[in-house]
């Protein structure tokens, strides 16, 4: 019995320090986004993201024209993030968007995303 219950808490501690490494293997990365004019195009960053394998969390912020991302690092990295947006519709600094997707955006976001100046609704 007193095995068992040394094997019990040996597990437990080896659980708690592997939950802790996990933890500990996110990075963070600021994606820069030029076609970000006006929140039309927040929905479609937000669930590009969702679905994105090994990310964590995520901020936008229209200002800057970025996405903050928080990432596990052996799961998904920078440019695989960029490569989701991307296929998605939405232009990064590295990136240039799939035309199909472009179509889908709302309107008012696909001039920007297509690289043209400005923002219908700037």
């Amino acid at each position: 019995m007193k095995k068992v219950t040394l094997f019990l808490i040996a597990v437990f501690f080896l659980g708690t320090a592997f939950a802790q490494n996990k933890k500990n293997d996110t990075k963070t990365v600021e994606i820069s986004i030029p076609g970000y004019c006006c929140n039309g195009l927040t929905p479609t960053i937000e669930k590009t993201l969702a679905y994105e394998r090994g990310v964590v969390e995520w901020t936008t912020n229209l200002e800057k024209k970025s996405v903050t991302v928080v990432y596990r690092e052996g799961k998904t990295n920078p440019a695989k993030i960029e490569k989701a947006l991307a296929a998605n519709g939405v232009r990064t600094a590295n990136e240039k968007p799939n035309p199909r997707a472009i179509e889908k955006l709302p309107a008012c976001c696909q001039p920007a995303a297509k690289g043209e100046s400005g923002c219908d609704k700037e």
